[in-house]
């Protein structure tokens, strides 16, 4: 009888810390599935904000020289309101571009020549608008190159960000 009872008290205690240790494994891989889930929620959080500072800056390009080639040529408020505009763009580009690195450094990565590409388009902006202002024989050409160069990247950058967001063997 004192055996049994020894038996019965021994396996309620295993039987216990089994279900102790099982319920804490549970909790922890349920832990881990949340902070996953989060971190790739922070991590489509932080596209969506680069992407969306990429189209806006595209926007500001796209909208500067189309008033430069709608009036005959870029007004000097015009080239300060771009640049004043372009370098707030910049800095919201790049601290974007910096949290992604912080999340995620591969896409961080990939998003890099974008980034490359907006600010070496802004130059290039920058450049037709002064020459606009200056009646360069070839500032209409240079204005509408630029023009079109922000138009097509505002066309682009839904796709090449859904493209990085898709799952790795997706389509895209």
């Amino acid at each position: 009888m004192v055996l049994g009872v020894a038996v019965g008290a021994l396996a309620g205690i295993v039987g216990g810390a089994l279900a102790g240790w099982r319920q804490s494994r549970i909790e922890t891989e349920k832990w881990l599935r949340t902070r996953e889930e989060q971190a790739r929620a922070e991590t489509r959080g932080a596209v969506a904000t680069l992407a969306s500072t990429l189209a806006s800056t595209a926007h500001s390009m796209m909208w500067a020289t189309f008033k430069a080639l709608t009036s005959g040529k870029a007004s000097l408020e015009t080239l300060a309101s771009f640049e004043v505009e372009f370098h707030a763009e910049v800095a919201g580009l790049v601290g974007a571009q910096m949290r992604l690195a912080e999340l995620d450094f591969g896409l961080y990565q990939k998003v890099t020549p974008y980034v490359g590409q907006v600010i070496a388009l802004g130059g290039g902006t920058y450049a037709a608008l002064r020459a606009s202002m200056e009646k360069a024989l070839d500032a209409e050409e240079q204005l509408r190159a630029r023009n079109q160069e922000a138009l097509d990247l505002i066309r682009e950058v839904p796709t090449k960000v859904a493209g990085l967001l898709a799952p790795a063997g997706s389509p895209t």
